[in-house]
């Protein structure tokens, strides 16, 4: 249902990720459930969700993928969330000089992710979504 109603709010195209699906500028791609991606080259790799420490980590997943492959243009965005997901991927791409990016926690209806972040250090930027948005822009 995501691909649908993302599609709604903005004029890029929203598709489903597939595995090997060739990267294009000004996309939107969205997981499938139970789906882990991350990037090699310029292609989508996606496969079985798989747990690190008893937890599903899939933007950690997909950041650490960023972050390896990009090195320091790998930009990397914490939005709303609960727990720690997205700080190892974060501080992975800080340690290639890539850019980050988190929501700051007034504006987050969930702040875990956020304060996760932030609390170790790895956030370049703290903003609310328009704040990043305009930055990225």
């Amino acid at each position: 249902m995501l691909p649908g109603l993302l599609a709604k709010l903005t004029p890029m195209p929203v598709v489903e990720a597939t595995h090997g699906m060739k990267i294009e500028p000004d996309h939107v791609y969205v997981i499938s459930p139970n789906t882990d991606i991350a990037v090699s080259d310029n292609t989508l790799q996606t496969e079985i969700r798989r747990k690190t420490a008893g937890k599903y980590m899939p933007v950690d997943t997909l950041l650490l993928s960023l972050a390896e492959h990009r090195k320091a243009s790998a930009i990397g965005v914490i939005l709303s969330g609960t727990a720690t997901d997205g700080t190892l991927g974060l501080k992975a791409i800080k340690a290639e000089g890539g850019i980050t990016f988190v929501q700051d926690e007034e504006s987050a209806k969930f702040s875990g992710m956020p304060q996760s972040a932030v609390a170790a250090g790895c956030a370049d930027f703290i903003a609310p979504p328009e704040g990043i948005a305009k930055e990225l822009a």
